[in-house]
This record gives structure tokens, C-alpha cells and sequence, in this order.
């Protein structure tokens, strides 16, 4: 098993409920799983290298889990994106090690 380090983007750029959201993972190191699940149900995160660049600014956390954990999100034809799922229940958490918070306390 390797680690693999993802960004998620906060509360879609509100620093605001970002701020909220953060303490939640600082304390339980979880992420929730939303409603918007357009490649299946789980939680969403960057590839940490891929993150683009029109997201560098938004509030984001930084993190590991395991590669086994997580599902790449690729094409129809399967050519894999930057981006990948950690799957789970809509409502539920996923365990993630928090590393550093971006963009998010200034």
C-alpha cells in the first residue's frame, strides 16, 4: 500500500463555512460526503500535483490516504483525469490524515 496526497477543495471557495469545516477535519480527520456525486458517491479530492490552477486560490486541505482507499476518476474511454473519489455513503465521513490547510485562516 502507498499514500497518496489529494487537495479538496472547502465549502466550493466560502472561507467562511471553510473555517467551520476545517476545525472538523483538524478534530475527527474526515472529510463528509455531499450530495453532488457525479461520478458516484464518495468524496472528491485532487491529485495534489494536478490541482488546477484557477483553484490554487480557494480554501483547501491538503492530505494523505491510502491508494487502496480511493478511486480514480476517469473518462468513458478510460484515460484517467486529475482527480480522484473516496468512495462512500452520501452523509457519511471518509478517514483522511490532514496535512496542511491552505487559503483557509488568512
Amino acid at each position: 500500500m502507498a499514500l497518496v496526497q489529494g487537495i479538496h477543495v472547502l465549502a466550493h471557495g466560502s472561507k467562511v463555512e471553510a473555517r467551520l469545516i476545517a476545525v472538523d477535519i483538524q478534530e475527527h480527520h474526515r472529510l463528509l460526503i455531499g450530495p453532488g456525486a457525479w461520478s458516484g458517491a464518495g468524496a472528491y479530492a485532487w491529485y495534489a500535483e494536478r490541482l488546477p490552477g484557477y483553484l490554487r486560490s480557494e480554501p483547501q486541505v491538503l492530505f494523505e490516504v491510502e491508494d487502496t482507499n480511493i478511486i480514480p476518476i476517469t473518462t468513458p474511454k478510460g484515460t484517467v483525469l486529475g482527480y480522484f473519489r473516496i468512495p462512500g455513503v452520501i452523509g457519511d465521513y471518509v478517514n483522511i490524515h490532514p496535512i496542511a490547510f491552505i487559503n483557509v485562516w488568512d
